[in-house]
């Protein structure tokens, strides 16, 4: 009659099954291969990390599968949702589609760890997103350190099909920005598709270069003309 569980900071696991048709609370980070929920139908509160890197190769090695379809499958509940460290990632692994088969309807808080330099974790986020179509408070948290790294993405977010409506989004946050194209065009993109906004606010990863990005946040077009953007200094 297990309800809830927590497992914190652990190595040494393959693969994480998790059958509990009561579980209600899920909270897990560590070091695992691979994760799968069956009968946990009523789990309404997850948080999820993967502490070690996923290697881009290993989209190839999974084909078409796609670990997020997977993932949500035995999830239809679930009303808050944190993606930690390098999990997104992780569900970024094989074929990504632009939205779930059923959406979320239940979950109205997402919070997400996301490299924005990584097209295929972009392109998880997007479809999260674009699957959630009740979400009322958003947290991306960038993962600078990658960036550099793996090479900019460019238009992204920009591009006009990706459009969607946020209908009950009214708080974002976004943190560990460094004001690169793909994390403004994110902004815009979150701006624009939220007419019921109330609040954004930005911190950066420094404040370098700050009030230029001040300025460019000043120019974007708001859906809701309530928002207020909010760009917080170290």
């Amino acid at each position: 009659m297990l309800e809830r569980l927590t497992l914190i900071n652990f190595d040494g696991f393959t693969h994480l099954n998790i059958n509990a048709p009561n579980l209600q609370f899920f909270d897990v980070g560590g070091v695992f291969d691979d994760v799968s929920f069956e009968n946990t139908f009523v789990l309404a509160l997850v948080s999820i990390g993967l502490y070690v890197n996923v290697k881009n190769d290993q989209n190839v090695s999974y084909g078409s599968s796609s670990k997020l379809l997977r993932f949500f499958v035995n999830l239809p509940h679930v009303r808050r949702l944190e993606i930690q460290s390098y999990f997104l990632k992780y569900l970024a692994i094989g074929k990504v589609p632009s939205k779930l088969p059923k959406p979320c309807i239940d979950l109205n808080y997402l919070s997400i760890r996301l490299n924005f330099n990584d097209y295929e974790e972009n392109s998880a986020a997007f479809c999260l997103l674009r699957s959630c179509p009740n979400l009322q408070e958003i947290e991306i948290l960038a993962r600078p350190e990658e960036q550099a790294v793996v090479g900019p993405v460019t238009d992204f977010w920009d591009d006009d099909h990706w459009k969607c409506l946020f209908g009950q989004l009214r708080l974002v946050k976004i943190v560990g920005i460094s004001g690169i194209r793909s994390e403004l065009d994110c902004i815009k993109f979150l701006l624009s598709n939220s007419p019921v906004l109330e609040k954004m606010t930005i911190k950066p990863v420094s404040n370098e270069g700050g009030w230029e990005l001040v300025k460019q946040l000043l120019h974007f077009r708001r859906a809701s003309i309530q928002a207020e953007v909010f760009h917080l200094e170290l």
